[in-house]
């Protein structure tokens, strides 16, 4: 009866002599990797799906088995060896816990430094750099004495006049009791208002020498 079915299948294509038993050993090898694929037993497998395929009568059977001779099955899938003699598919180690994400990234510090500028009495031109290396600077009308010390030389500014505070991205601005008085946008600071964070103004005024206040 197999015989009939594999000759029926032949002469389907009007396939004869060498070719239909060129044909029929291309569609059992074709059958032979879907019995491996599927992993059915041995040639009893191979038989069944022959016996099946061929009883259709159509040209459906060997395009099935090619369809099927050459799709990926999931037996295909590697596999990773285990240390007892046979291989288990890979699969990923289950988590032990919550993974902790990493914090945001710790911003720069600002190293940027302030800067006071502006006109003096005489025509002349003061610049004055606040590195921040010293939490503390004194402006003052005298030459400078110490590295803290920034001088601006006119008669209205006193000596010393004001007092600049560094800390961290802030800048402030004390008042000594100078008589030529100490101004933020125009507005009067007095000893007694005590240090004020300018670092959000425009200009400071000592006496009558208008500083512009920028990040250096």
């Amino acid at each position: 009866m197999f015989g009939v079915e594999i000759a029926a299948l032949t002469g389907l294509f009007g396939l004869t002599g060498a070719f239909a038993l060129v044909g029929t050993v291309l569609a059992a090898w074709m059958a032979w990797r879907i019995v491996e694929k599927a992993g059915l037993p041995g040639w009893t497998g191979l038989g069944a799906i022959l016996v099946t395929l061929t009883g259709i009568g159509t040209i459906v059977p060997l395009i099935l088995l090619w369809v099927f001779a050459f799709m990926r099955w999931p037996r295909d899938e590697p596999a990773a060896s285990t240390g007892g003699g046979f291989t288990a598919p890979h699969r990923p180690a289950p988590a032990t816990g919550p993974v902790a994400l990493g914090g945001p990234p710790m911003a720069l510090p600002d190293a940027r430094g302030w800067r006071l500028a502006g006109a003096l009495g005489n025509g002349g031109m003061v610049s004055l750099g606040i590195d921040g290396m010293s939490g503390s600077y004194t402006l003052t009308g005298a030459p400078a004495g110490v590295s803290t010390d920034l001088s601006v030389p006119d008669p209205s500014v006193g000596q010393p006049h004001a007092r600049l505070l560094v800390s961290g991205r802030r800048l402030g601005l004390e008042d000594l009791g100078s008589p030529g008085g100490t101004f933020i946008d125009g507005a009067r600071l007095l000893p007694e208002h005590g240090p004020r964070d300018i670092s959000a103004v425009r200009s400071v005024r000592l006496g009558s020498v208008e500083l512009v206040l920028t990040r250096a």
